[in-house]
Formats: C-alpha cells, sequence, structure tokens
C-alpha cells in the first residue's frame, strides 16, 4: 500500500526543484518502464455535439454556442473506415468517442458493436477503445463482447474541484464507470483536463486517485479556450506548466501509459517534443474531437527525430 501522504509531500518537494532536474527525473523513470517507445492513440467523433451536460469547456454542450459540425451518430462502417485511417498514421489504439452523457438507445449500441466487430475482424492489431459516457456494467459488458477491449472515461480533475467543471452529473457518477469496467475486466483510460482554474494540488490528488484505480493509460488534457464556451476567455496554460504537469503524473504513475492529447499543439508550439523528455510515453495523433490537431507525418518526424520509436 501507498503512503499517499507522504506522496504528496515528496512531490510538493520535487515541485520546488529547478524544471530541468524535475524533468530529468521523469525521463529516468519513463525510459526505465517504457523504454524509448511511443504509443499512438487516434480517435472518430463517431457523434457530435447536442450533448445535454455542462462541462464548462465542452464545444458539444447544447449550453454553448460554438462553431462546430454537429451531426447524429454516424454508421459503423463510417467508424470502420477511421479505423484504418489511423493504423494508416500508425496509431495503436483507436477510441470511439460520443458526445452526450452516455448511450441514449438500443440503435446506438448496435452500431458501436457492430463497427467493434468490424475492427476486430479486419484489423485485428489495432487496440479498440471506446469513449461513450457513463454506462452501466450491462452495457459494458455487451461492449466488451462485441470487442472492445478498453473504456475511457475521465475523472477531469480531482473530486474537490470537479462542480466547478461540471453540475449535470457527479464526479462519483465518473468513479462507479471506471470500476465497472475494470470489474468486467476491461482495461481503462482516464485522466483529465488541465488550466481550468484548478490548483496544482488538484492535479496531485488527481494523479493520486487515478493511483488507486490502477488505470492503464492516462491522457493529458490542456484547455484551448474555444470561443462560446464558458471557458472562452481563460487565459491558456504556459508550456513550462504543461511541462511540470506531465513530470508530476510521471512520477507518481511510473508505469502507465501517460499521453498527452488534446490541447497539445495550441498551448506548447514549438516544445512539443519536451512531452518525452518530461516523461510522455504516448500521445493523440491525428485530429481531435472538434479541433484539428497536427499533421500526422509532422508528429512522425518528431518522433523520428528524438530516436524514439512508434509502438507497433
Amino acid at each position: 500500500m501507498y503512503n499517499y501522504k507522504n506522496l504528496r509531500r515528496e512531490i510538493s518537494s520535487l515541485l520546488k526543484k529547478a524544471p530541468l532536474a524535475l524533468f530529468e527525473l521523469a525521463n529516468k523513470i519513463r525510459k526505465k518502464y517504457h523504454k524509448d517507445i511511443v504509443s499512438l492513440c487516434a480517435i472518430v467523433n463517431a457523434k457530435s455535439g447536442l450533448c445535454s451536460e455542462d462541462c464548462v469547456f465542452c464545444t458539444q454542450s447544447v449550453r454553448h454556442k460554438t462553431d462546430i459540425n454537429r451531426y447524429p451518430f454516424i454508421s459503423a462502417e463510417a467508424i470502420f473506415e477511421k479505423a484504418k485511417e489511423a493504423v494508416s498514421i500508425k496509431a495503436s489504439c483507436f477510441g470511439i468517442v460520443t458526445s452526450g452523457k452516455g448511450l441514449n438507445s438500443e440503435k446506438e449500441l448496435s452500431i458501436i458493436c457492430n463497427a467493434l466487430k468490424l475492427i476486430e475482424q479486419n484489423l485485428p492489431k489495432l487496440h479498440r477503445s471506446a469513449s461513450l459516457g457513463i454506462v452501466s456494467k450491462e452495457i459494458l459488458l455487451r461492449l466488451k463482447k462485441a470487442g472492445l477491449e478498453r473504456y475511457h472515461h475521465n475523472l477531469e480533475t480531482s473530486e474537490r474541484f470537479f462542480p466547478n467543471i461540471c453540475s449535470t452529473h457527479s464526479y462519483n457518477e465518473r468513479f462507479d464507470t471506471i470500476k465497472s469496467a475494470k470489474e468486467i475486466g476491461l482495461e481503462v483510460c482516464s485522466g483529465g483536463i488541465f488550466g481550468l482554474g484548478e490548483t496544482i494540488q488538484d492535479r496531485i490528488e488527481l494523479a493520486l486517485t487515478i493511483k488507486r484505480l490502477n488505470v492503464n493509460s492516462v491522457p493529458l488534457n490542456f484547455l484551448n479556450p474555444i470561443k462560446g464556451t464558458k471557458c472562452e476567455d481563460f487565459k491558456p496554460i504556459l508550456p513550462l506548466e504543461i511541462l511540470k504537469t506531465i513530470a508530476i503524473f510521471r512520477i507518481l504513475l511510473p508505469d502507465k501509459d501517460i499521453k498527452v492529447c488534446g490541447g497539445r499543439n495550441v498551448n506548447l508550439r514549438s516544445l512539443q517534443s519536451m512531452i518525452f523528455f518530461a516523461g510522455a510515453s504516448g500521445m493523440m495523433i491525428g485530429n481531435y474531437l472538434t479541433t484539428a490537431g497536427n499533421d500526422p507525418k509532422m508528429d512522425l518526424k518528431m518522433i523520428e527525430d528524438l530516436g524514439l520509436k512508434v509502438r507497433p
């Protein structure tokens, strides 16, 4: 068992070090557990917009007036085509993402299950993931039977700060969904978003909660303030602060796959390659849900230039 009080004290002490000393420690841990292998994930936005929830940062909430494409569920065949694109840009994990609190109908569940079967049959080496909101254990079992290997569900922030992010569902609902996925034997991907006004202690508490849950993969997102959301006037998080946050998660979660996802290109700009020296072992490649990412060729070249290798 970990002594979480001591971990909090130790990480607070480490944060007082010079940034390069912190990064050196995080990089040593990354190399010990992950060598020089980089995991890439890609996603498809299988249902965009019209979300009932009020997450302050989200462009897809009906409570925000944002300029995004809104569309209902795409077909299983269209999802499969996106999976083939993911393979072409060397992603080893492919996530099917939908807007909304959870799946709303048997029809939606059937589309996801059919897409999973298509991917498993035709692209068996591609890791199959889904991010479908708060769902029951029964739905998770059906998804697993259809070929799902990993469920993605972010906690977003600390339990203390969560009411500042969302009021239409609770932290416990998210926590219970992750527990249900683990209980039926699915891998779990869970992380958060930073730059919403949370403290450094909130970030540490999120990392410690994820440590308790013992998830497999930890996506880190950094706010890209979008016009029309409640966060449109938020000051973007600074590159050095992003790198320190990555280092905190690496030190507290040494063996987990830590992936830098949303907001990477906008916030880190010319320092994107530093994520690996700060402890990251993966990243999202291609576009995000409603915003554009880097050209995948540029990201793959960056990995090559660093002497790193993409996970097959």
